[in-house]
């Protein structure tokens, strides 16, 4: 009896042993698995704050603000949050232009008028009870941000670009036409039409033909005014081809018909719309030439509506 109580007593004694060591992994892997839990969320937390300072910065921009009104805005939006100046600007946000699915910055500090994009690294010390599982004195969690405007509006409202009535008549263009424009703007050809004062200088042109004009004023039997100058068309037209985000910014896009240009200052009527694919562009300065395809002949301009803003994290 006694040498059997021995045993027993010793086994007993050994089971509660593993059991305690068992009880101790599980213990540990549970903790692990919690710690580790709530790492991912304090990156998500941050990745969202990223995300809300990306769009409050491309706001500004939008708004055409300097490089330190963006910042500002990525800062206030961020406290706002919870995440402070110092997490935010350790690595400086940065403007530049979303082309091809990818970011491409502008020099640093510089916010100008082809901006179209913002970059926003936020950088995040973990609490100081997760560093038991990352074996540092202060980890870190980095994320980054980019808010971005299209380059397009799906379906289009007008661009400021007015091709003659005279010039599809000599031409004989109907739908599914190719046709040609090019050089500077001239009588019998094409020219820009001023909506919305978008002609007065070449940059807010520029990023009419980009984004589009969407207004109910804007319809057939307007007078408008005529602009002057080549406003830099073909470096729009081969930034509208340089898009490949579906769908594509160089398809479907609505022209004005006109009466004939002046030379100089002066007006043109709006007579109709026409929708219209870019096929091609070639050359620079006066000598370029694009390739459009008429898609629809009696096209009409979407009403206004809300601005596009997209995100890519």
């Amino acid at each position: 009896m006694g040498t059997n109580s021995f045993y027993r007593n010793r086994e007993r004694g050994i089971t509660i042993v593993l059991f305690s060591m068992f009880l101790f992994v599980l213990c540990s892997f549970l903790a692990f698995g919690l710690e580790l839990g709530r790492s991912y969320t304090e990156e998500h937390k941050a990745q969202i704050i990223g995300d809300a300072a990306a769009l409050a910065g491309l706001n500004a921009l939008v708004a055409g603000t300097t490089y330190a009104d963006v910042v500002s805005a990525i800062v206030a939006n961020g406290s706002r949050n919870g995440a402070s100046s110092s997490e935010l600007l350790q690595t400086p946000p940065r403007c530049g232009t979303w082309l091809n699915n990818a970011f491409v910055p502008q020099a640093s500090g510089v916010c100008d008028g082809s901006s179209t994009a913002i970059e926003v690294t936020l950088r995040r010390s973990l609490p100081a009870s997760l560093t038991s599982i990352f074996g540092q004195s202060s980890p870190l969690v980095t994320t980054r941000s980019v808010g971005y405007k299209p380059l397009y509006r799906p379906g289009n409202c007008i661009r400021p670009f007015g091709i003659e009535d005279s010039f599809f008549k000599r031409n004989a263009i109907s739908t599914g036409s190719t046709f040609t424009v090019s050089g500077s703007q001239s009588s019998g050809n094409w020219g820009k039409i001023d909506i919305n004062g978008n002609a007065s200088s070449g940059t807010a042109y520029t990023e009419a033909m980009l984004s589009n004009i969407c207004d109910d004023q804007i319809r057939a039997g307007n007078h408008v005014s005529a602009g002057t100058g080549n406003a830099q068309i073909s470096q729009v037209f081969s930034t509208i081809l340089s898009d490949t985000t579906i769908p594509l910014a160089s398809q479907r896009m609505i022209f004005a018909v006109t009466t004939d240009f002046p030379n100089g200052n002066g007006c043109v009527q709006l007579l109709k719309f026409i929708r219209v694919d870019l096929l091609s562009q070639s050359g620079t300065g006066q000598n370029w030439q694009a390739t459009l395809r008429a898609v629809d002949l009696n096209a009409e301009p979407e009403s206004m509506t809300a601005a596009d803003r997209d995100l890519m994290e």
